[in-house]
């Protein structure tokens, strides 16, 4: 049977992208937030981060370095700086706020103790919008479903210090003008340019050969098939909650941005996002043993996504 593909809305995970979207909306720039996940290029590109620690593994890519190609692609004048201290990160927040809302990130949501059971996210990336810095505390807009909420300034510190893969500890996002606006043309194009850059990425390792492996693309689906029964003991962790949920949210969100210029691709990226609904299922059943299947067959179907969209 036929499974239609009817658009979705419901809680999207694109928190950096969403924060983004807030403080264009608040200078009067609207845009879709799928569109603007997708001119980011963040859709574009699976990575598994082989690690003896803990599976991660997703479809997308660093966070900030979407953002900026998404801001650079519409021409808006920004800036990302990072602080080497607290003292210089909150001054150069208050200097910020002087001129509206920030974007500050990404963030340890461990210590965004708003939320309940905030302690079991210990280590989880995001990204929230600073409203105001008071004595104590910052109001902020949380795109994960939490409105000018106060977060003790303490905490908000100890989360905003995090620096995984920046280089920029204390993350802060402040969005200018816009110059002329790109034309659709143009920002297919960059999209496009972006999309396979990432398909184009190759096998880095860290930490003198002893840190993580990033693989990407086909392979490193095929890897992460071949890796999760040698590993029988290890928890499924973020795969289950996170990263199957919104690898299928950004292969539903790309088939629709293709469709009309790259039908073929678009097809293919929307059997991909049933895919990660079947590996949701599964990994939420415990039928473990169907995984690796589940995943030689989306590697399969990446494949060739890559060879339409080039």
């Amino acid at each position: 049977m036929m499974i239609p593909q009817v658009p979705f809305q419901g809680r999207m995970s694109y928190c950096l992208i969403k924060c983004l979207q807030m403080n264009l909306s608040h200078q009067g720039h609207d845009y879709p937030l799928a569109w603007l996940e997708c001119v980011s290029g963040e859709p574009f590109g699976f990575v598994y981060v082989q690690d003896p620690a803990r599976f991660f593994a997703v479809n997308g890519y660093a966070y900030h370095l979407a953002g900026e190609h998404l801001l650079q692609t519409l021409h808006y004048a920004y800036t990302y700086t990072g602080a080497n201290d607290e003292q210089e990160a909150l001054s150069a927040l208050n200097r910020a706020l002087d001129a509206g809302p920030i974007v500050a990130g990404m963030l340890d949501m461990g210590y965004l103790t708003y939320i309940p059971d905030h302690h079991v996210l210990l280590g989880s990336d995001h990204a929230v919008v600073v409203l105001a810095l008071q004595s104590d505390r910052v109001i902020i807009h949380d795109p994960d479903g939490y409105v000018a909420v106060p977060l003790p300034l303490n905490d908000f510190l100890a989360g905003w210090q995090r620096d995984i893969y920046t280089g920029k500890p204390y993350g802060l996002w402040q969005i200018g003008a816009q110059g002329t606006p790109p034309t659709q043309e143009e920002i297919w194009e960059q999209t496009l340019a972006c999309a396979r850059a990432n398909f184009a990425r190759v096998e880095e390792s860290y930490a003198g050969g002893g840190g993580p492996t990033f693989l990407y693309g086909p392979e490193a689906i095929q890897a992460l098939a071949t890796d999760l029964p040698s590993w029988p003991e290890r928890d499924l962790g973020g795969l289950t909650y996170f990263s199957w949920r919104v690898s299928g949210q950004r292969c539903l969100d790309s088939s629709f941005f293709l469709q009309k210029r790259l039908p073929e691709a678009a097809a293919i990226r929307w059997e991909e996002c049933q895919m990660y609904g079947q590996l949701q299922q599964a990994s939420a059943a415990k039928e473990y043993a169907r995984l690796p299947d589940l995943l030689k067959r989306l590697a399969e179907y990446e494949a060739r996504f890559i060879a339409a969209l080039l």
